[in-house]
């Protein structure tokens, strides 16, 4: 039986967050469309009618709650509403404000993959939508990310490699050799499924800075 198509709203003042939101999606019946304003978010709103809005707390021309409460003001109420707040002191606040604007739901910024697919699955609960949370969850169960295994040594490499240290200073910080860490920076990038240090913010923005790595026996 094929599901039916969810039509989702993205929008973000980053093009990159956005479109990793969208990658998120990949593999799902939900059909991502992307925006950076709240004017060309309610545009698509009026020619799509998304089931679902995914809205990170920034836009280029206002901030996300205000396209929260224009969605409510248009009519447009059958609209779910994940909002993407902050982490860290902002996030109680942030989600106070997201719920009274509307949201239905918040995830962090900083979520994984998985954390994102079930926030969405959670908040899918028409008929319709009822079959395509069901298949989000079996997709969530399949395809959640593998548990990275890093050993302490990989694990205060990769500190510093994220403060853009070279693997001579990662080395005389260490009191080890260049070649040894080389070695473990080339491990680190093989386990985290990246090709080159420039892939690591990437990594972090999808996954979190420490969201799925655990300690591994040295």
């Amino acid at each position: 039986m094929s599901l039916p198509s969810v039509p989702v709203l993205i929008a973000s003042r980053s093009p990159a967050y956005a479109e990793g939101l969208r990658a998120f999606l990949r593999g799902t019946p939900l059909l991502p469309v992307v925006c950076h304003t709240v004017h060309h978010a309610l545009r698509l709103v009026e020619r799509r009618a998304p089931r679902l809005a995914l809205i990170d707390w920034a836009l280029a021309d206002a901030p996300g709650i205000e396209l929260a409460l224009e969605l409510a003001r248009t009519g447009h109420c059958t609209t779910r509403i994940v909002f993407c707040v902050e982490p860290g002191v902002e996030r109680v606040g942030q989600e106070a404000q997201a719920t009274a604007a509307g949201a239905d739901a918040c995830v962090l910024v900083t979520s994984t993959r998985e954390a994102i697919l079930e926030t969405v699955a959670g908040v899918l609960d028409a008929r319709v939508d009822a079959i395509v949370a069901q298949s989000m969850g079996e997709l969530v169960a399949r395809t959640s990310p593998r548990r990275v295994l890093l050993t302490p040594q990989e694990r205060a490499v990769l500190r510093l490699m994220r403060q853009q240290l070279t693997y001579k200073e990662i080395a005389l910080e260490l009191g080890v050799s260049w070649h040894t860490v080389r070695s473990h920076a080339q491990s680190i990038l093989r386990k985290l499924g990246v090709h080159s240090r420039r892939d690591l913010a990437g990594w972090d923005a999808r996954m979190g800075i420490e969201g799925l790595i655990e300690v591994a026996a040295a």
